[in-house]
């Protein structure tokens, strides 16, 4: 299995579509409407351009990991508006993909990121009930409040606010 890790680009626009409504459905069943996790199955040929355009117009770093040519994974990270801290946007990861390390150079290649941009704080939301908090506490993730957080078309779910702090230490 060859693991590339590399910044996306309007090419990647499809995949990166198929992975995070992939990676909905298989995340977020039971937290959000099936219909809502159906529905973005059935777009992702309408959500191709948009993706694409938001690659390429992204303030931060999105990367993706493909396996043997084919993207499985994404991340998307940033400065906060605040320029005080990084801001994990997004990161999925296909669960037949899960178990090989994947996702953990996903969330380093994030850190690194932010530890040269010279901060040391990193905050994420993650959907109360979903699994992969787990994957963060691992890290030294601590939830630090819990937010009403909206999602066109699927409503309002709850979200843990996750802050990391001496993020320059998680993987020394």
């Amino acid at each position: 299995m060859k693991i590339v890790y590399s910044s996306a680009n309007r090419n990647d626009a499809y995949r990166v579509a198929y992975v995070v409504a992939h990676s909905w459905k298989e995340t977020y069943a039971g937290l959000v409407p099936d219909e809502y996790l159906d529905y973005r199955i059935n777009d992702i040929d309408n959500r191709v351009e948009s993706t694409g355009e938001f690659i390429e117009n992204y303030s931060g770093k999105y990367m993706v990991v493909k396996v043997d040519d084919l993207v499985v994974g994404m991340c998307a990270f940033r400065v906060d508006d605040n320029r005080d801290s990084g801001h994990l946007d997004a990161m999925y990861l296909l669960n037949e993909y899960h178990g090989y390390g994947i996702g953990k150079e996903l969330f380093k290649s994030a850190i690194d990121w932010f530890v040269d941009k010279g901060l040391n704080t990193m905050t994420l939301e993650c959907m109360c009930g979903n699994d992969t908090i787990n994957f963060y506490k691992k890290y030294g993730g601590e939830i630090t409040s819990t937010i009403d957080y909206p999602i066109k078309g699927a409503g309002v779910v709850k979200a843990d606010i996750v802050r990391f702090e001496n993020i320059d230490k998680i993987f020394a």
